[in-house]
């Protein structure tokens, strides 16, 4: 989905804001279902958001805090003005041992964010599909409640009316601005 959610645009702003004022690392949690567009909206805030650069965060680079400190930092060498977004996209699905990744994870955020990357504004957004782990990350921001953005942030998905506008553009976007009807697609179609 390239459309931007204001939702999401408007707590970043507020975040950025925010940084300038006081410095440090925000951390979002965000929950949505499977295809809500969690992933499209946070990895376009930078298509939406000339300030802001965005990165995926690998599994690597989540669980050793010295890969994310040398990714925080050549991302802002490359990008010395602009916010940076770091996504963790839905990494706590794919491992072993998830109850112990919301305050491993948090807490090295924290360290950061009382320490050398004070002065360096990142926002971490964690996307998940699990209400409870959503909790449980809100829960391990409980000793550095500053860094959190919002404990219960949700991306909802489109309506179904809004879905053929959005196939539209999204094909017209990937296919150098060529309409479905150039291929025997017509609205309607989209809408059965």
């Amino acid at each position: 989905r390239l459309a931007p959610n204001a939702d999401l645009i408007s707590l970043i702003t507020k975040a950025a804001k925010s940084m300038k004022i006081t410095g440090g690392i925000r951390f979002l949690p965000l929950f949505g279902e499977s295809g809500s567009g969690k992933s499209s909206a946070s990895r376009e805030l930078s298509t939406h958001m000339p300030d802001v650069v965005c990165h995926e965060l690998s599994r690597d680079e989540i669980e050793s805090r010295d890969s994310l400190i040398e990714k925080i930092k050549l991302t802002h060498e490359s990008e010395p003005q602009k916010l940076l977004v770091f996504v963790i996209d839905q990494y706590e699905e794919n491992v072993q041992g998830r109850e112990k990744i919301p305050t491993q994870f948090v807490e090295s955020l924290s360290l950061l964010d009382r320490g050398e990357l004070r002065s360096i504004p990142a926002v971490f957004i964690w996307l998940t599909t699990s209400l409870e782990f959503r909790k449980m990350l809100v829960d391990a921001t409980s000793r550095n409640q500053r860094i959190l953005l919002d404990k219960s942030f949700q991306i909802k998905g489109p309506e179904k009316s809004e879905w053929p506008a959005i196939i539209e553009e999204t094909f017209s976007f990937h296919n150098s601005d060529t309409p479905l009807s150039d291929y025997g697609l017509i609205r309607g179609d989209l809408i059965e």
